[in-house]
């Protein structure tokens, strides 16, 4: 242990006190899969006081660690109950109008923001790290994960991808799935198109000018037939089964935080053993 000493004057005496003790890590809860990620990645797991039932469910990539903690729905009764020092929300929370009665009974409202890019997750990782006592981890944490994605940079170059969810959603020019797929060293379909942001890619479009490689999010989930229309399009289907393709599970790069580094390693590894001949470009 380390001791401190202190000379007390005008007495000619050596004094010692005790080194102040650190003042306690605050207690969080998280209130959707996102921010659930988040926290299990950089807590210590005595900090965390709750985490949502979305991290819970089968299939969540981190159902067992998620199990070990009280399931809350992201309600503001819940959080005035379980009383934490912090609650991490998203952009949209239902809650926030009532951010100064949480204000009132000591839990503090810290809203996570969309990624728009790689960087932007680090930051925020880092960021939420800090402010629950706990820099040095997430400084490690993002440093890691930034060498991991690091040596995934251009392993797929020269692929043109589309990126599609079952309803026909793509993901063009400003998204972390783009950022993600440019990485790569793919060339999203979406954005080359001219796409911004999050929209349906045009099926026509689709089959006039078809990708090398199918990056599929969220088909591993059953769609209601409104939102799985594009899926089960019979045009689709005939492309689907020309063009390869690699199914990430949606709550696997859904956020676009840490989680991400993952689902590209997974993407690299399933592309990377694809017969040459069955995507173009690259190998």
């Amino acid at each position: 242990m380390r001791h401190i000493w202190v000379w007390c004057l005008p007495l000619v005496v050596l004094c010692w006190h005790p080194p102040l003790a650190a003042a306690p890590a605050p207690s969080v809860a998280s209130t959707n899969l996102c921010a659930d990620l988040l926290l299990l990645a950089v807590a210590d797991p005595r900090q965390i006081r709750s985490v949502s039932v979305q991290s819970q469910r089968p299939g969540s990539p981190r159902a067992a660690l998620a199990e070990r903690y009280p399931g809350n729905r992201g309600r503001v009764e819940e959080l005035l109950h379980l009383k934490p020092d912090i609650a991490l929300v998203y952009s949209g929370w239902g809650g926030r109008r009532h951010a100064g009665l949480l204000a009132e009974r000591g839990v503090r409202l810290i809203e996570l923001p969309y990624p728009h890019d790689w960087d932007d997750s680090l930051e925020t990782a880092r960021a939420v790290a800090a402010t629950i006592g706990r820099a040095e981890a997430g400084a490690a944490l993002a440093a890691e994960a930034r060498r991991r994605m690091r040596a995934l940079a251009g392993r797929l170059a020269g692929r043109r991808a589309l990126y599609l969810r079952p309803s026909g959603g793509s993901a063009g020019a400003g998204t972390y799935v783009d950022g993600l797929m440019r990485h790569l060293g793919l060339v999203n379909l979406a954005a080359e198109a001219g796409h911004r942001g999050w929209g349906r890619f045009p099926l026509e479009r689709l089959v006039s000018d078809p990708p090398d490689l199918f990056l599929l999010g969220y088909f591993d989930r059953r769609q209601p037939p409104s939102a799985s229309t594009y899926a089960r399009h019979p045009l689709f289907r005939d492309q689907l089964a020309r063009i390869p393709a690699v199914r990430v599970p949606g709550d696997a790069w859904g956020c676009g935080g840490l989680e991400l580094v993952a689902a590209a390693e997974a993407i690299v590894a399933a592309v990377e053993a694809l017969p040459p001949s069955s995507v173009g470009g690259g190998r």
